[in-house]
């Protein structure tokens, strides 16, 4: 039987395999719409797609892991993403629909699959930080995608950069094969009342406290996919910069936010409030987009970086305080069920901000005033959480 630390690499490998996934397509913008003959901003479309089917492929992630295991269930998502990369080599944009479904899929897929690895197979005792280190697969995977795959678009072909993770999904689905076995020892055991899928919707949206912060994780989610969406054709369009250094300023605001997940936990176990660091995090939210928004290319580069690794803090490091706050104010034994409630909403924001920003582009024509809205969409936040605050003081 392989120990805990085998479970938590191959379930951080997995995240970093749907991520890059993900976000492969929004950091090769530029060069997949040269090939097709349309405009980039469509990019914003394609990730609301991709979201869109995650939400409805969460629905029957659950059973999907119960019914094959957990083992299976996670060869099925990148082996699903896998399938995704193949269509989007196709240059056409009905092969780029049905591929961002298929990862769509897969990323609906990875969640329940790797909770119920890390919880079968892990010590409760260093438990949080297991899971802690599995999640840091999303950023490090979007670090990697942004550094490397820019990079081998301009030089080799956007194609070659959809078979670098190709490969490293097949060596993945062998890897897990060896232990599937073991792993997957209790697939088929159905658990009643597993497959509810939002039925925690009614309850967050009743408890006051709840629904305002699950308000705001759906808008610090819509900028957080924004952010990570547009800035690659937002430097390349109107900032004057190469494809390669905008995507190597993607993987800072990437690097941004692994290193702050950590230390945002960190900060709010010392404070001893989640709330107050979501607004601390929502405050640095509205000074540095507001900040890119202003964005000129002549100014000083070193700063120009400093900005989009303050942006990476904010806009990809929040995750982790919002759902430890969620789990806080849930009903005593009630917190797997808020989780799925809160879930809804933080799909929601990703599902509605790419489309909506590449919306209001078009009748704005300038990333740099569109991005102004982001802006106006933090402070909103920031006051859903001035009333979760009081919501809070009020409660029992």
């Amino acid at each position: 039987m392989p120990g805990p630390w085998t479970v938590v690499a191959v379930a951080t490998f997995a995240q970093m395999m749907i991520a890059m996934s993900n976000i492969l397509l929004p950091t090769i913008a530029p060069k997949l719409a040269e090939a097709l003959g349309v405009s980039p901003i469509l990019i914003g479309y394609q990730v609301s797609l991709t979201f869109g089917v995650a939400t409805l492929a969460t629905m029957v992630g659950g059973k999907a892991v119960l019914h094959f295991g957990a083992a299976r269930a996670t060869q099925l998502a990148v082996l699903c993403c896998g399938a995704g990369l193949v269509l989007f080599a196709f240059p056409h944009l009905a092969a780029i629909a049905l591929g961002s479904a298929f990862v769509g899929i897969g990323m609906g897929l990875i969640n329940p699959a790797a909770a119920h690895l890390l919880v079968s197979y892990t010590p409760p005792q260093r438990r949080n930080i297991m899971f802690s280190i599995k999640q840091t697969g999303v950023p490090v995977g979007g670090v990697i995608t942004a550094l490397t795959a820019p990079a081998i678009a301009v030089h080799f072909g956007f194609r070659w950069s959809l078979l670098m993770v190709g490969v490293m999904i097949l060596a993945l689905v062998l890897v897990m094969q060896r232990y599937r076995t073991a792993w997957d020892a209790d697939r088929g055991r159905m658990q009643q009342g597993s497959g509810a899928a939002f039925g925690g919707v009614p309850l967050v949206w009743g408890q006051a406290d709840l629904r305002w912060i699950s308000l705001v994780s759906m808008i610090f989610s819509a900028i957080q996919r924004v952010v990570l969406s547009f800035t690659v054709i937002y430097l390349v369009a109107e900032g004057r910069y190469g494809l390669v250094e905008a995507g190597v300023m993607l993987s800072v605001v990437q690097i941004g936010g692994s290193a702050a997940r950590i230390f945002w936990g960190w900060l709010a176990d010392r404070l001893g409030s989640s709330l107050q660091v979501l607004m601390i995090i929502c405050g640095i939210t509205i000074t540095s987009t507001l900040l890119l928004a202003l964005f000129d290319p002549e100014w000083n580069r070193a700063l120009v970086y400093l900005l989009f690794f303050v942006i990476g803090t904010t806009a990809v490091g929040w995750n982790g305080v919002f759902h430890a706050e969620a789990a806080r104010l849930s009903p005593p034994g009630m917190a797997s069920v808020v989780a799925a409630g809160t879930t809804f909403f933080v799909f929601a924001g990703v599902l509605i901000g790419p489309a909506a920003f590449a919306a209001a582009y078009g009748g704005i024509g300038s990333y740099a005033n569109t991005f102004m809205l982001v802006t106006v969409s933090a402070v909103a936040a920031f006051g859903l959480l001035l009333m979760a605050q009081r919501a809070a003081r009020q409660a029992p």
